[in-house]
């Protein structure tokens, strides 16, 4: 995968994630932080660190390759889907399922999944 491309996934991966956290009953239940989990496989990219604050911003440190980037913006929530706005990013929309302090966001564009879990 191309570094551009990588980047558009991590950047849809991410302001999904981050979008989860304002709305409803779902993003309520993922207001705080959270720590990307390693995958299996070899992932475009990974979260060191993302906070859903209830006032519906978002701040994340994001990891692609060599490079980390700080990340910060503002999510909507519409049932499972998520909607994140980024600092020169287009919105993005991840479909979001919660369970015991995890979360997994699902790029609708890509079906690549994350999973994160809440910080502690």
């Amino acid at each position: 995968m191309d570094l551009k491309m990588r980047n558009t996934f991590f950047t849809t991966v991410l302001l999904g994630t981050l979008a989860l956290a304002g709305c409803n009953a779902t993003s309520n239940s993922v207001v705080g932080t959270w720590e990307g989990r390693a995958t299996a496989e070899e992932a475009p990219f990974s979260f060191g660190a993302v906070t859903f604050a209830p006032d519906g911003t978002f701040t994340a440190e994001a990891k692609y390759g060599a490079t980390t980037r700080a990340v910060s913006g503002r999510y909507t929530t519409e049932g499972e889907r998520i909607t994140l706005a980024g600092q020169g990013i287009p919105p993005r929309v991840y479909e979001v399922s919660t369970g015991d302090d995890t979360a997994v966001f699902t790029d609708q564009t890509t079906g690549k999944s994350m999973t994160l879990d809440r910080f502690k």
